[in-house]
């Protein structure tokens, strides 16, 4: 699975924010003077962050957004602007830092994921032990996948699940009684 850019994630975020769920400038420009001001800080960040810093600042020329984006086109490099998004310090009002964070925190999500799914399987295999549930009892119980399970459960192998069938796993493991 391919890294999330802040790219990336600006072009998916802005086009969710969006009433038109699109990432064309000017309509974006449009909607955040008219009905979504949300849209102001994700639209300069994704401008900047895919190369369109010259479109979004001719679409908002004769809009109250100009001057801002003006100013940050003046005072940031594409580079600057990340490392100060990064730094935290705040030159950058604290909208263009949640935006950040949000990023942050979706690009970090995998990671975090990955790390429950191990805490849960240890968690698991030592309640099947307790209450000797087979991992086919699961399985079956649930309607699962039983190479897929047992990988997990045994060789760590925490692609084969998602976290929603590790909750499962887990809850139905803690439910169960002792035979």
């Amino acid at each position: 699975m391919r890294e999330l850019t802040f790219a990336g994630f600006m072009k998916k975020y802005v086009a969710e924010l969006s009433a038109w769920h699109t990432t064309a400038i000017y309509k974006l420009v449009r909607e955040a003077v008219t009905q979504n001001a949300r849209l102001k800080e994700p639209l300069y960040l994704y401008a900047a962050s895919n190369d369109c810093l010259k479109t979004l600042l001719a679409a908002s020329k004769k809009t109250v957004l100009y001057e801002e984006y003006l100013t940050l086109y003046n005072a940031f490099t594409y580079p600057e602007l990340l490392q100060e998004l990064k730094k935290e310090t705040g030159e950058l009002a604290e909208e263009y830092q949640k935006v950040w964070r949000s990023f942050c925190s979706v690009k970090g999500k995998s990671k975090r994921d990955e790390r429950v799914k191990t805490l849960m399987a240890e968690k698991i295999k030592q309640a099947q032990q307790d209450r000797k549930v087979s991992t086919y009892r699961i399985c079956k119980d649930l309607g699962l996948n039983n190479a897929n399970v047992n990988h997990w459960l045994k060789n760590g192998c925490n692609s084969k699940v998602s976290m929603d069938t590790a909750r499962r796993v887990f809850q139905y493991v803690d439910n169960a009684r002792a035979l």
